[in-house]
């Protein structure tokens, strides 16, 4: 029978425009390459049974969300005559405007520079105030991030994942956030500490160091660490869906993230966890460089990628958690509830760039690779976004009871975040306007 599903001559991996339905959300959509023959194909009936189900799966969310959009639209009718006006999102913000939209009149930091980039960029660690009190703060607030703690998102544990399908709660995550930014520009903003950031990376932060004394030498990162000391995740979202939603700049949020001393400590032993022998075989694993060619192979996650075996059976891939944890202030069909804090893999639409010095990693995820679907629900519901509080986990997937627990690499939480009013821009850092 030829082949059921397969990349199309001359596509890159991480060719985002291949597929209007994406690849990453809903990810066993693709079968692959296979010829007709004997008793060898027969598991891809298997898997065409599995297809159907996830497809009645799909169709129910889709027709609920047809109908809660239709009764949306029904009762917003009356207000049309008032002509509200709402921002185009793909015009840059002027200075004074992306300063004034992205803090908290209260907030002390000073405003933007409007000159040059800095040895940090003049952005770095202002574009979204910290927020440090034990309590959240209050519905509609923000923006603001806070620290995550490593609980509260579920992940896989044993035994025999692979048939009892088990879960629990997640602690502790190897890395710490430092700040989160939310930015965009003319372009879309990819490699971060290369391009905006020139290299230069935050000083490894007191506290860190201070929660390790106990009396003795702090445990810093050091060059012999197997495991660089810095991460940053760079979260493109695309302002418009469909195929044009493919080359929007749109807008990213960009977060940074510090080695604990518990890490280095763990990498360091005899016998380390589970969850850090799969990141460390994560990094180093293939990868981009800095300053080289976007459309290196070795750059896109699905270089990662085993064809032969499904990806939810495969240790080693990248996965993201966003879990809301406020959902009953967020009006969102009940249907998609279901989905909250759910794992979602990251292949093709991720890249992967790492310094040879092994001091930093920088992990991407596009949005503009998600399913049409997950890309409209995005920009339907982006209103409802300032309301929300969510916790992000970023981890490796582990398959084997070996590989059980799995850990979160770093988490976070933001509050209140619009993808509108809060991004600064920056297309002046651009390395295509400099």
């Amino acid at each position: 029978m030829g082949a059921c599903l397969g990349k199309e001559p001359g596509k890159s991996f991480c060719d985002l425009g291949g597929s209007l339905f994406g690849e990453d959300v809903f990810y066993r959509d693709a079968f692959v390459d296979c010829e007709e023959g004997g008793r060898s194909d027969d598991y891809l009936f298997a898997r065409a049974r599995e297809q159907a189900r996830l497809k009645y799966r799909k169709g129910s969310l889709v027709a609920e969300y047809a109908s809660f959009q239709m009764k949306k639209q029904a009762s917003l009718q009356p207000l049309k005559s008032a002509c509200q006006v709402f921002a185009n999102p793909r015009e840059p913000l002027k200075s004074s405007e992306a300063a004034s939209s992205s803090f908290d009149k209260q907030s002390s930091k000073p405003a933007l520079d409007s000159g040059e980039c800095q040895v940090l960029p003049s952005w770095f660690g202002r574009t979204i105030d910290e927020w440090k009190d034990m309590e959240f703060p209050k519905v509609g607030s923000g923006p603001y991030w806070s620290k995550g703690n490593g609980e509260g998102l579920r992940v896989r544990c044993g035994p025999d994942y692979k048939k009892n399908g088990c879960k629990t709660e997640s602690k502790g995550a190897m890395y710490h956030a430092l700040t989160c930014d939310a930015v965009r520009s003319k372009f879309k903003i990819q490699n971060v500490i290369a391009d905006y950031m020139k290299g230069h990376l935050p000083d490894q932060p007191q506290d860190c160091a201070e929660s390790e004394r106990g009396g003795g030498s702090a445990l810093p990162w050091t060059r012999d660490c197997p495991l660089p000391r810095v991460i940053c995740v760079n979260m493109m979202l695309p302002y418009t869906t469909g195929t044009f939603g493919r080359t929007d700049a749109g807008c990213s949020f960009v977060g940074l993230f510090h080695i604990t001393p518990e890490t280095i400590k763990g990498i360091k032993s005899s016998s380390p966890p589970a969850c850090l022998r799969l990141f460390r075989e994560f990094w180093e694993g293939p990868a981009g460089l800095p300053g080289g060619d976007n459309q290196d192979p070795n750059r896109c996650l699905h270089k990662r990628v085993n064809p032969k075996v499904r990806k939810d059976l495969q240790a080693g891939l990248f996965k993201a958690i966003a879990h809301c944890v406020n959902p009953e202030d967020v009006s969102v069909p009940n249907k998609f509830r279901e989905y909250n804090g759910k794992p979602c893999l990251i292949t093709k639409c991720g890249y992967v760039v790492k310094d040879p010095a092994g001091e930093w990693m920088e992990i991407c995820i596009d949005v503009r690779g998600f399913n049409i679907m997950a890309r409209t629900m995005l920009s339907s519901f982006r209103k409802v976004l300032p309301r929300t509080k969510i916790h992000y986990g970023f981890l490796v997937q582990g398959v084997e009871d070996d590989d059980m627990p799995e850990g979160l690499i770093c988490d976070m939480y933001v509050h209140g975040i619009d993808m509108i009013d809060h991004p600064v821009d920056i297309s002046d850092c651009s390395p295509m306007t400099q």
